[in-house]
């Protein structure tokens, strides 16, 4: 069952080129997927007062076409058949009818306290499902062993990356990355993203980055030097 809504894009949803950022095609899915919550319920303030959380393990998008401030845009999102540990769940977004963006992620429920994760059957979840959308493209990502990468720069986790869960929200991971990347009169294209560890509030994360066929490829390190992400982002000149 596809929950469906309808939006318009802001004027400060665009970035230098004028096109809206990846960051911003990541939160208008979210958002849809958190309308679908709250209408079918549990809602993700429900869940969080049951003591549990969803955690994104895996989002992997391809962006057809860039979007521009003021179109007007309809988004999909729906959960699909999971088995065991790992609740699928899948978007799209169009715009006169035809797909501009679309998305898979796999997600886990994990207890907001002991990080016990919880399998498919132990939850009672509304939200209907469907078929999930079959995207190009390897569907596990993994860095080529033998490309080294370089450390670029680094990031400290600040008020406006977190959210309740008091660590960086994994709509920004996007737009950080692409500040490491030459984005002049470039959109990204497809965008592949692994979460590993959290980056709580005031994580310093270490940012390594390395290049091949056009794919940017990044690797982040908490203070501990545990992976926080791997990434793979494609870019195609904006025409």
């Amino acid at each position: 069952m596809k929950w469906c809504g309808k939006y318009r894009v802001r004027a400060n949803d665009v970035d230098c080129n004028q096109v809206v950022s990846a960051t911003k095609i990541l939160q208008f899915m979210q958002d849809g997927a958190f309308s679908q919550m709250e209408e079918n319920g549990p809602t993700y303030d429900e869940l969080f007062r049951q003591g549990l959380a969803f955690i994104l393990s895996k989002m992997q998008v391809h962006i057809h076409a860039p979007l521009y401030s003021h179109d007007n845009i309809t988004v999909e999102s729906w959960a699909c058949p999971s088995k065991g540990l790992i609740f699928q769940r899948c978007y799209r977004i169009l715009r006169d009818d035809q797909v501009v963006a679309e998305a898979v992620s796999a997600w886990a429920l994990a207890g907001v306290e002991d990080r016990k994760l919880h399998r498919v059957t132990e939850v009672e979840l509304h939200y209907g499902t469907d078929e999930p959308l079959e995207l190009e493209g390897a569907a596990r990502l993994r860095l080529p062993a033998d490309l080294a990468l370089t450390q670029v720069g680094k990031h400290t986790v600040c008020y406006a990356d977190i959210d309740q869960n008091m660590h960086m929200n994994n709509t920004v991971y996007a737009d950080m990355l692409c500040s490491f990347i030459p984005m002049e009169n470039k959109r990204v294209s497809a965008l592949h993203i692994n979460y590993q560890n959290e980056a709580p509030l005031g994580e310093t994360v270490r940012i390594f980055h390395g290049c091949r066929d056009n794919i940017h490829y990044f690797r982040t390190l908490c203070g501990n030097d545990a992976v926080n992400i791997e990434a793979e982002i494609v870019t195609d000149p904006i025409q």
